[in-house]
């Protein structure tokens, strides 16, 4: 086998990787997307729920408390 025509090997094998990972890649991305999709879904039925509702008076009641006692650094 020449030197061209091993770099050609190689070029094509170079090629069928990076191919394969941008694949693999592009599957990940959507499965991120997917999941983000899930969990913005969830958190906005879960805001909806009644429970949401009648906890909301404490968790800014314990956030104040957080933030006057330095243990929360929020805006």
């Amino acid at each position: 086998m020449s030197a061209g025509d091993q770099l050609e090997t190689q070029s094509r094998e170079l090629d069928r990787v990076r191919e394969e990972f941008h694949r693999e890649l592009m599957r990940k991305s959507m499965r991120i997307a997917e999941l983000e999709l899930e969990l913005k879904e969830a958190r906005l039925d879960y805001e909806s729920s009644v429970s949401w509702r009648l906890t909301k008076p404490l968790r800014i009641r314990t956030w104040v408390r957080q933030r006057r006692a330095g243990l929360f650094g929020g805006p």
